[in-house]
């Protein structure tokens, strides 16, 4: 630990250092504009072609396009190769930004990497640094018309986008973020895709059918259920979803006791009742089974707020909380989880879940492989997908009743070096970011080139030769003589995908709303059980919800906005920070430590998050939250 936190000491020293030593470079993050003029518009066909370094995630499957139609056309457009980068798995971003900086090697543009460029703590650091570049709001104009169209299809304006997206504590926009919400346009939110995103859900897990029906044999199976969702053409009610009775943390627990009372074997092996997590980290706890609690979470992460209860407590500190890893404390001492839960590398869990060798996985899990290899060896069963835990809204939990849509998402933002990037490049990477936001280049990741279908909007087809292409984006049917991969085109396994042509907008916002899933009727061609059961529980909270739009705020709610956010970047990097590895092995021991010392077990994790230092914080917190979300409330947009 010494030598780690003496090498963390140094590393900020040196960023430290390099803000303060950086004056004779600071001209590097000012746009050069001529005699104060305006940029003016290029000609991307002048461009020459530039290879630039770009930090992103490269695909992990071996395949390869064979007919690639849209990285040429990509290039054609932007003269731009990006030559891409990837931070090394299970590795901290933070401290390898810290490194980055250290050693001058931060890529010419930071793209789609967990976060680097959304959070305001690392911008800070590259500021000081001196190796992040302002883009100003004349620079997007000139250089991003096709932005702007995409703009003005949401009703917004460039100058709207642009001074809801700058830093609020300088007033410069530092990253470029992503587009807003497509649901911002009233046509949108009247199609499936709107259908599919408005109202809030939650998470759910799958379950192996074969082994459901020995628990309870009247549940309906996997292909039961899509029998039911074809007769009903794709629209199911939530009571037709929940046909089984698991409603709360107690109910699953019994089933999966049940599971294991069963003793099946899979390949030889005992199965594994559970493996409800994403990965064994602390933070999947959350992200994996949320709902599961019955908590609800504000916007200020990571606080519960219920004001007519006067609550605005961290998640974590909530009986709720403590209820569900109690649950994780008992199921894991009871063999439900598998001995090696907390050890296993995700790798093996997923050849695991492939293999068949849980009966109960997270959503994220990969089932489509599972029913591949169960389809190879001649086995029948299925997954069904459940909701964990569907329960009524309650309108007094801050925001469980309410779904926002602001003018920028911040998550997919673009950071430039100008370390890296000179002045006189602007132009073109600009260009080649406008290019990725584009409506054409939307359409084109969705659908492929328009020799492939006919028709447009709703009424838009692939063409019989391309069937396969049209299962692929489908369903995910893979065929390696001419699916969608094969002419370079990402379909629902995104470990085939083309970070050239994919990499910047991978965004949900950034999608094209009439792609194939969207546009096709639905039938058992296009059949997904998990967005049908999704669409029931958000489509069931839906009735007692409120969409709104976001609107330019004014200056008060912009600087209230900067104070909230200073004081959050400050709870987390200063106060919580500093303690994840204790909290880290301190969750692990509550969850695997005997039951009969959880108690004890989980107040030394409590204890921690109780610190003065850090209750002080969240008290802060939670004021400087309240005092932005008050005044924004004046700047808000009922949709329905």
């Amino acid at each position: 630990m010494k030598k780690v936190a003496i090498l963390t000491s140094a590393v900020l020293l040196a960023v430290s250092l390099a803000g303060c030593g950086s004056s004779n470079n600071e001209t590097n993050n000012a746009p050069n504009t001529e005699g104060g003029a305006a940029p003016k518009p290029v000609d991307p066909s002048t461009f020459k072609e530039m290879h630039l370094e770009v930090l992103s995630q490269l695909p992990t499957n071996p395949r390869k396009p064979v007919e690639d139609k849209l990285t040429p056309i990509w290039r054609e457009k932007t003269k731009v190769i990006p030559d891409f980068v990837e931070i090394p798995a299970n590795t901290d971003y933070k401290s390898w930004l810290q490194m980055q900086i250290l050693a001058d090697t931060v890529p010419a543009v930071i793209a789609n990497q967990n976060g680097i460029a959304d959070d305001a703590d690392n911008m800070e650091m590259l500021k000081k640094a001196n190796m992040v570049r302002e883009i100003t709001l004349d620079e997007i104009k000139a250089y991003m018309p096709l932005t702007a169209k995409r703009l003005e299809d949401l009703g917004i304006t460039v100058d709207q986008w642009y001074n809801a997206s700058v830093d609020p504590t300088d007033g410069k926009l530092w990253a470029i973020p992503s587009l807003p919400s497509p649901l911002l346009k009233d046509e949108y939110r009247k199609t499936p895709y709107g259908d599919a995103r408005l109202g809030n859900g939650g998470y759910g897990v799958w379950l192996r059918d074969d082994i459901m029906k020995k628990i309870y044999p009247n549940a309906m199976t996997a292909d039961d259920f899509k029998k039911l969702a074809v007769s009903n053409k794709g629209k199911l009610l939530l009571e037709q979803v929940m046909d089984l009775p698991i409603r709360n943390l107690d109910d699953l627990y019994g089933y999966l006791k049940k599971v294991q009372d069963l003793n099946i074997k899979e390949n030889g092996k005992t199965i594994t009742p559970g493996h409800l997590q994403l990965d064994n980290s602390r933070g999947a706890l959350q992200w994996s089974l949320f709902t599961a609690t019955g908590l609800s979470m504000s916007q200020a992460y990571p606080l519960v707020i219920n004001e007519s209860k006067n609550l605005y407590a961290d998640f974590e500190l909530t009986p709720e909380w403590k209820n569900y890893i109690s649950f994780m404390n008992k199921g894991f001492k009871d063999g439900l989880f598998g001995k090696e839960f907390y050890i296993q590398k995700n790798e093996q869990r997923d050849a695991k879940v492939i293999n068949g060798e849980y009966a109960v996985v997270n959503m994220w899990a990969p089932i489509a492989a599972n029913q591949e290899k169960v389809k190879k060896e001649g086995k029948t069963y299925g997954w069904r997908f459940y909701p964990i835990f569907a329960s009524e809204l309650d309108p007094n939990n801050q925001d469980s009743a309410n779904q926002y849509f602001p003018l920028t998402t911040k998550w997919n933002s673009k950071a430039i070096n100008p370390k890296k990037v000179t002045d006189d490049m602007i132009p073109q990477v600009l260009n080649w970011i406008d290019w990725n936001n584009s409506l054409e280049a939307a359409d084109l990741r969705a659908w492929g080139t328009p020799d492939m279908y006919t028709g447009e909007g709703m009424e838009r087809r692939y063409k019989p030769e391309f069937k396969k292409v049209e299962e692929y984006k489908l369903v995910g049917k893979q065929d390696e003589t001419g699916d969608g991969w094969y002419y370079g085109i990402q379909g629902q396994d995104n470990t085939m995908t083309n970070p050239e042509v994919y990499g910047l907008a991978m965004a949900d916002e950034m999608g094209y709303v009439y792609t194939p899933q969207i546009v096709y009727p639905f039938s058992e061609s296009n059949y997904d059980q998990a967005t049908i059961v999704n669409t029931a529980w958000q489509q069931h909270n839906m009735k007692n919800m409120t969409l709104f739009a976001e609107l330019p705020v004014d200056e008060a709610t912009q600087q209230a906005r900067a104070e909230y956010d200073t004081v959050a970047n400050d709870f987390n990097n200063n106060l919580i920070a500093p303690h994840n590895d204790e909290l880290d092995n301190l969750i692990v021991k509550a969850i695997t430590s005997p039951v009969a010392d959880f108690d004890k077990n989980y107040k030394a994790y409590t204890d921690v998050l109780s610190e003065s230092d850090i209750a002080d914080g969240v008290k802060k917190l939670s004021d400087a939250w309240m005092k932005y979300y008050k005044l924004r409330e004046g700047f808000l947009k009922k949709l329905n």
